[in-house]
């Protein structure tokens, strides 16, 4: 009996102990003191990994911009100007945009001539 009536004076105390370690939301302070805390344990390691992913994003664009743009070569094949990634990626933009304005010419004129196909004189 003894023993039951410990673990009746023990139940009869849990609620009370439930209610007194609720879980309640951090307050606004506590949670900028463990973001700081997180920030300063992973700062030089975080900034390397979202680097190397900011590089590689934009590696996979440059390939993709790449393959859609067609690049003018030497008679060999070889591409001109590939001497380092940063003239690379202006010789790459600049060439994209000469191919974009090229296009645009294009369909320009496409239109003129469907333009021009439409409106012919009746005899």
């Amino acid at each position: 009996m003894g023993a039951q009536s410990c673990c009746d004076a023990v139940a009869g105390t849990a609620p009370a102990a439930t209610r007194r370690l609720k879980l309640t939301r951090p307050s606004a302070s506590l949670m900028k003191a463990r973001k700081l805390r997180k920030k300063a344990a992973g700062c030089k390691r975080t900034r390397a990994a979202a680097s190397r992913k900011r590089v590689m994003a934009i590696r996979r664009k440059m390939e993709a911009l790449r393959r859609l743009v067609p690049l003018c070569g030497d008679d060999d094949g070889a591409v001109v100007g590939r001497e380092s990634g940063g003239e690379r990626l202006d010789e790459l933009l600049l060439h994209a945009a000469g191919y974009i304005l090229c296009l645009q010419m294009q369909v320009r004129v496409m239109q003129v001539m469907v333009h021009a196909l439409n409106n012919l004189p009746e005899d």
